[in-house]
């Protein structure tokens, strides 16, 4: 469902501490009593939270008659309808010392499970866990799904429209109150936001489908490019590490055999493969949204890298304008932010030896009116939503970046063994991981 349809809807037309949508006679939210935190400004709200302890919260949690929350009659039992929250917002700032920015939760009354997403200026978090990289400075937004109807224990999270987890239980432990909550509840939570809306139903709802007006989830067995790294295919093994379609280098020192899966060792020797632009930059364009997906396993890292990185295996994938850069190590996966000396861990859970599937989502030209976002998946779960472009440019012309490449191309900082199974690729959507059609056995009696 689309959140223009949601019961209730705070367009920051006005304050949400003035307005009466429920038709109770009484305003649905109150605020602290200092009126100066909260003012609006150009069809926005800005809340000015740098104290703590400044929050919206729905008014018959405090005891105030009237309140769209309650009157919208959300229930979270087995068999209930669950609920929906969607948020458009920017985190301003962050005060020093403070854990958080910034906090959305909810709960009812029938329930001790509790909704609570927290924002930092650089990411979002369920409770105290982590769930992805954001630059919550620029604008997103979010969406937070109570199931009913017997899923009980479950939450869902939603970032511009992509999923970033689902199936977590309680973010917070406290008591069945049945209230809404948006702001820096406590000590803990101290900032400034800014607010286009707030929305809320009753009733559990996924965001509409990808933007590429097709189903959110595809196999990557259906991508249009694959390959597939199959004995008789000459393109990836040798010196010349290419043919038609790829071009690339194999350093001296490197091993490169291909027997179904690409087998490589290169420690301090490069071992790279480009995809040629007549496969890859002919098709994608600064607005084109793509999907990529590897399957990778590390079998070690090379000790001999610069300052001991825990980097195995680079993959660049870049349009016009912006370009993803993941690693993939002996036990993380890395973003590269601005280059290679700012390096963030998106996960801990891989370990040597270990198959994982690896898909890079970029959502194209807009996505909830906020164009270029990148998602990343390890095997079934996101472990980054949008985070900042790894290598940015900003006209078509710039060039240099629109390109697909992996390996080992910098045997200084990277460097080690890894097979990889395959390499797909699709221009038609941003799509969500889904996993291989199982097999099945038919039995002629």
């Amino acid at each position: 469902m689309d959140s223009t349809e949601f019961e209730y809807k705070y367009e920051m037309d006005a304050k949400p501490t003035e307005q009466d949508l429920d038709g109770s006679g009484a305003y649905d939210f109150t605020g602290d009593t200092d009126p100066s935190w909260l003012s609006l400004t150009n069809g926005a709200m800005a809340m000015n939270m740098a104290a703590g302890g400044k929050f919206l919260i729905s008014s018959a949690a405090r005891g105030t008659v009237g309140d769209a929350w309650i009157d919208m009659g959300a229930t979270s039992a087995t068999g209930g309808s669950g609920y929906t929250i969607e948020t458009l917002l920017k985190v301003d700032s962050q005060e020093s010392g403070a854990t958080y920015a910034l906090n959305l939760q909810a709960s009812t009354g029938d329930s001790y499970l509790n909704a609570f997403l927290n924002f930092t200026t650089s990411g979002i978090y369920w409770g105290g866990t982590h769930l992805a990289d954001l630059d919550t400075t620029a604008w997103h937004t979010y969406r937070v799904v109570r199931e009913g109807s017997g899923e009980v224990n479950k939450f869902s999270v939603y970032v511009d429209g992509l999923l970033v987890s689902d199936g977590m239980g309680n973010g917070f432990n406290f008591d069945g109150l049945n209230r809404v909550i948006l702001g820096s509840p406590g000590s803990s939570h101290k900032g400034k936001a800014t607010v286009a809306y707030l929305r809320f139903t009753k009733g559990a709802y996924a965001p509409p489908a990808a933007p590429s007006g097709k189903a959110a989830r595809k196999w990557s067995g259906e991508f249009p490019v694959q390959y597939e790294m199959t004995a008789n295919d000459e393109r990836f093994a040798g010196p010349t590490a290419g043919g038609s379609d790829w071009s690339g280098d194999v350093g001296t020192g490197a091993s490169v055999t291909q027997n179904g899966l690409l087998s490589t060792t290169a420690e301090g020797a490069m071992a790279y493969w480009r995809a040629n632009d007549s496969v890859w930059s002919a098709n994608v364009g600064p607005d084109t949204a793509y999907t990529v997906e590897f399957r990778l396993k590390v079998n070690r890292r090379w000790s001999g890298t610069q300052s001991g990185r825990d980097l195995a295996f680079q993959f660049w994938v870049g349009n016009p304008r912006n370009a993803a850069i993941v690693y993939v190590g002996a036990t993380h996966v890395y973003w590269e932010r601005a280059g290679i000396s700012t390096i963030a861990s998106l996960s801990d859970s891989i370990n040597v030896g270990e198959w994982h599937t690896y898909r890079i989502e970029y959502s194209g030209a807009s996505q909830s009116s906020q164009p270029y976002i990148y998602t990343i998946w390890l095997d079934d779960a996101v472990i980054a939503t949008a985070p900042a472009p790894s290598v940015q440019y900003f006209t078509e012309a710039s060039g240099g970046n629109n390109f697909l490449r992996f390996g080992v191309a910098s045997p200084l900082t990277m460097g080690g063994s890894f097979d990889v199974d395959y390499v797909r690729w699709t221009t038609d959507g941003a799509w969500d991981y889904k996993a291989p059609p199982e097999a099945f056995v038919i039995t002629i009696r």
